[in-house]
């Protein structure tokens, strides 16, 4: 190794706002906001370089990670959004070519159609209890009065049966 070669690996323990402006890769303009902000400085005017690139790590770079950390999270953020904003709007779209329905007519139209078919059942033991007494040579109020009580437990039982239960059976 030569004695240029050598002077050439040392690296100063000062230099100039310029020189440590380029060593950073900023402005000599945004050096002297540093300076302003606590960027240590000699009496000559000169930056120390070790305490200088300490301070701009602890308070640059840190402040620049975090930004671009707040930066990444508002995108997150902003993406979510977009995606429930896309989302709405196809619902809207559906709804519009009527291939949504609104959940409680629904729950109203099957309230109907379960109350309807109810009465039907309990109208149905009115009906056929004649007929069946009149077939087997029965009592008429005794046949009535079991069709009628077991066609209500029955229809109890299917008001108590979960309507996810009813559907697995399908």
């Amino acid at each position: 190794m030569t004695l240029f070669e050598n002077l050439d690996n040392q690296t100063p323990k000062e230099m100039s706002k310029s020189a440590f402006a380029k060593r950073i890769g900023v402005t000599s303009g945004r050096v002297s906001q540093m300076v302003k902000a606590g960027l240590p400085v000699l009496d000559n005017g000169r930056v120390p370089l070790a305490a200088a690139e300490s301070w701009y790590r602890a308070n640059v770079r840190q402040k620049a990670s975090e930004a671009q950390h707040s930066a990444s999270v508002l995108s997150r953020v902003k993406q979510e959004r977009e995606e429930a904003q896309r989302d709405l709007l196809q619902l809207d779209l559906a709804q519009r070519k009527g291939e949504l329905i609104d959940r409680r007519e629904v729950e109203l139209a099957l309230h109907d159609r379960a109350r309807a078919e109810r009465d039907a059942h309990t109208a149905w033991v009115s009906r056929i209890a004649p007929i069946i007494a009149a077939e087997v040579d029965a009592d008429l109020s005794a046949l009535f009065s079991a069709l009628d009580r077991e066609m209500r437990a029955h229809l109890e039982e299917l008001a108590d049966t979960p309507l996810a239960e009813l559907l697995n059976h399908a």
